[in-house]
């Protein structure tokens, strides 16, 4: 079986295979430059940053643990991350996965811009206000949505703010790692 390329934005994925962002240390340099290298899309989670290279990144840290959400979520650690990731899969699309529901989201996103991502994954919440962080990059935007009605409100918001749309749209349903989900009929409401 052949598959055909995935475009988003104006990336071009040679395998139409999104690697999912897992997490603290699960997607991050090795795999997800592994998965751009190899012609899929790698995604580097932007959770839990702080850990990489064992807390070698932070600042404090209490009984082993980073200490608040600014050693948890580590820029200078992110930036390795992407580096390293770099150098293993060259100039081949790379993504970031950001939730939504995290503090400083806005941050993230434009530390996420910065390090290097081509194309920006968004879940966990409605992310409305998604391109403002991007401004001044070209980046491909992709909200993750459990219905119709949430695609809706996004679309809408950044049509009117923004002028522009998502590049892309992930939809989650009911089987998706615990988030959100939708019935048949709610994905055509």
């Amino acid at each position: 079986m052949r598959l055909k390329p995935l475009k988003i934005g104006k990336y071009e994925i040679k395998y139409p295979i999104i690697q999912g962002g897992m997490g603290v240390g699960i997607s991050w340099d090795r795999l997800a430059g592994a998965v751009s290298k190899e012609g899929g899309l790698g995604v580097i989670s932007t959770v839990g940053t702080g850990y990489y290279e064992n807390k070698r990144y932070i600042e404090k840290e209490i009984t082993g643990r980073p200490l608040d959400t600014k050693n948890f979520y580590s820029k200078k650690a992110l930036f390795k991350i992407f580096e390293n990731a770099r150098k293993i899969c060259g100039d081949a699309p790379l993504g970031a996965n950001v939730l939504y529901a995290i503090n400083d989201y806005g941050r993230v996103v434009r530390d996420s811009c910065e390090a290097g991502a081509n194309i920006i994954i968004t879940g966990a919440g409605l992310p409305t206000n998604m391109p403002e962080f991007t401004e001044g990059f070209d980046v491909a935007l992709v909200p993750i949505v459990s219905s119709a009605k949430a695609l809706k409100i996004i679309c809408k918001r950044w049509e009117k703010r923004y002028n522009r749309v998502p590049d892309a749209v992930i939809v989650e349903g009911p089987l998706s790692g615990g988030h959100q989900g939708f019935t048949y009929e709610q994905c055509f409401m």
